[in-house]
């Protein structure tokens, strides 16, 4: 079956993002498809094609290598996540920038698949995210959500609406917190909790990816990895600073707090460094113990047996951690999270027993990879590539037919705007003569009483010469 995916995948810093999409992709081909990743929002200036097929991978070449001295240059480019994209994921031949264009060439598939990640994060309010919501392709073409994420506690109510409409297009919906359980329900979908996807993959599969890696890893050190914080989200570092400094252990770091953000290498006595995706497995299996803020941090050194500590995020930044508390409740880990009152060397001296984490974590894998199965083998809408170029030229003839109805509406408006132009010219002139025939009348009124003012004047003086003859002859 072919599997268009949209999720997130761009991105140069975060390795969790990148992992969660190699993985389900990986998974799917295990079970027998071929899914491939909607390549959207690269803002790409690329022709777009009707016949829209997925971009084989070249498993053949190598990655270029990070080594680890190239790595401590601080430059994100050195992460070489462009290779990783390049060589361990299918991708579209078609880029997409906004949902009008994947509407009018939807991607040739048999499902349509979203998640993982934080893709439902993407309020409706802008339209353009309505592409993590499937909206686009052949109403008859299966729909499945695969542990998107909403990363909220719950929905704006406003949007709520939408939010209905958009998950009544899904024939299975998952999510990935169990706070999303209840958002969809609110607006009447039901949904199952599902795990991760790299979670559907054991750390066997994982290191056998980091053995791509040729960097030497140091000696005796542990892992920090943290995501998105600030120096004031990590108070407790002074305790594991004080650990590592009396058991002689180097402490390593890794940041993916994204570019131009300031004073994002504030773990004190670490060194810093920007490893590939490969290269970042192999120093969490290399390590003592790992800390972290992130999610797939904490994923990765469960999936790899090695001892953790979880910082939570504050949450007036941050309302994900529910997906960190879950999973550590349903593993019987949640002593790995850093409280005030934690005590850091029992803690270490306690062992984790990983076969039991193994059980609970195969148990999830289980019901996961059940989901996946029971949608997936409903082939519903399956098309042949001749149905999906006429289903494409029936899209794009409704979208000129539409934009011919506007430009004839447009056409219509503009010929009443200029008729009502015409019209207000010709009372323009009706009023303008009428204002010049005012002003006549005006100046003929002015004239006419300038006129009595002056025979009035002559009067007044002759009433006044005739008083004074008068007074003259009474006088006499």
């Amino acid at each position: 079956m072919r599997i268009a995916i949209t999720t997130f995948f761009q991105s140069q810093t975060n390795y969790g993002q990148l992992l969660q999409a190699f993985a389900l992709q990986q998974v799917l081909m295990r079970m027998g498809h071929f899914p491939y990743i909607i390549r959207y929002g690269f803002h790409e200036s690329l022709p777009l094609t009707l016949g829209m097929e997925p971009i084989e991978p070249n498993f053949d070449k190598l990655l270029d290598k990070a080594k680890w001295e190239v790595a401590k240059s601080g430059c994100s480019a050195n992460r070489y996540f462009d290779d990783f994209r390049q060589n361990h994921l299918n991708l579209s031949k078609n880029a997409y920038n906004h949902l009008e264009e994947i509407q009018l060439f939807p991607p040739i598939a048999d499902c349509y698949l979203t998640g993982s990640d934080q893709v439902w994060a993407q309020l409706l309010s802008y339209i353009d995210n309505q592409i993590y919501f499937l909206n686009f392709g052949p109403e008859n073409i299966l729909r499945i959500s695969y542990a998107p994420s909403f990363s909220l506690k719950s929905y704006p109510p406003e949007l709520d609406g939408q939010l209905k409409e958009c998950l009544n297009r899904f024939d299975a919906i998952s999510v990935r917190e169990k706070t999303g359980i209840d958002i969809c329900k609110n607006v009447g979908s039901n949904a199952k909790w599902v795990a991760d996807p790299t979670m559907l993959l054991d750390g066997d599969y994982y290191r056998r990816l980091a053995k791509e890696s040729q960097m030497e890893l140091p000696v005796n050190y542990m892992f920090v990895y943290h995501v998105n914080v600030k120096r004031e989200d990590f108070p407790f570092w002074s305790d594991f600073n004080r650990y590592n400094f009396n058991q002689g252990i180097r402490a390593i770091a890794v940041h993916a707090n994204g570019e131009g953000q300031s004073d994002i290498e504030f773990i004190e006595n670490a060194e810093y460094f920007y490893p590939s995706i490969q290269d970042w497995i192999r120093i969490i299996d290399g390590s003592q113990y790992v800390l972290t803020t992130s999610f797939h941090g904490m994923i990765f050194s469960i999936l790899l047996h090695k001892p953790f500590f979880v910082g939570l995020r504050p949450e007036s930044m941050f309302a994900g951690n529910d997906r960190i508390i879950s999973v550590l409740a349903d593993l019987g880990l949640q002593e790995r999270i850093i409280t005030d009152d934690m005590n850091l060397q029992k803690i270490m001296q306690e062992p984790i027993n990983w076969n039991e984490v193994d059980e609970k974590l195969e148990a999830i894998r289980s019901v996961s990879l059940a989901f996946l199965k029971e949608h997936l083998g409903c082939k519903k809408g399956a098309w042949e590539i001749q149905q999906w170029k006429q289903y494409c030229l029936e899209e794009v003839n409704k979208f000129i037919f539409s934009k011919r109805k506007e430009k004839e509406i447009y056409e219509q408006r503009f010929l009443q705007i200029q008729q009502q132009n015409v019209a207000l010219q010709q009372q323009t002139s009706e009023l303008q003569r009428e204002i010049e025939s005012l002003n006549a009348e005006r100046n003929r009124l002015i004239q006419k009483k300038k006129k009595y003012l002056n025979i009035g004047r002559w009067l007044i003086g002759l009433l006044i010469v005739s008083f004074v003859l008068v007074i003259f002859s009474y006088a006499s």
